[in-house]
């Protein structure tokens, strides 16, 4: 998580994420996966413990994505693809900054162009917003794709277990 280190073990700042129902219907659908474990996403050593932060980053290079995409590039592909959607759907420059603002709250950032007064006094969530810009962001993610269950059910999946 990218939020600043001193305001990690505020609970008045704890970083709150909107699942889409479509994020939600994906951690259903996984959950038979692991069973009864503490993580949806466990280490593959031990069901106890999270999957490690660089697990995504090897199974990229494994899978030949090495040099073309890293974990780090969702971040940077939410922030770019959501403020030029809310550009181009947004007239009013108002709404447009506000926009900017929640998809920086949005990725743990504390926004630039705010006080550090502001962000201290200022807990606004956004959180209707943020729902929406996340139903949006699944969306674009999962248009086209088959429903989770069915990808978790599929005979290519059954090979590899």
């Amino acid at each position: 998580m990218k939020q600043e280190l001193h305001l990690r073990d505020d609970e008045t700042f704890e970083h709150k994420v909107p699942l889409s129902p479509a994020a939600v219907e994906v951690l259903q659908a996984i959950r038979p996966l692991n069973g009864q474990a503490r993580y949806v996403f466990c280490s593959s050593w031990s069901g106890t413990k999270p999957m490690s932060e660089n697990a995504i980053g090897y199974f990229y290079n494994r899978e030949r994505y090495k040099g073309r995409h890293v974990p780090h590039g969702w971040r940077s592909s939410f922030s770019t693809v959501m403020n030029e959607l809310t550009e181009r759907q947004v007239s009013d420059d108002r709404r447009l900054l506000g926009d900017r603002l929640i998809i920086d709250l949005m990725l743990a950032h504390s926004p630039k162009g705010l006080s550090g007064s502001e962000m201290i006094y200022n807990r606004a969530a956004f959180m209707p917003r943020r729902r929406e810009l996340s139903n949006q962001w699944a969306g674009l993610l999962l248009e086209g794709m088959l429903p989770a269950i069915e990808i978790i059910d599929s005979p290519r999946r059954k090979l590899r277990s």
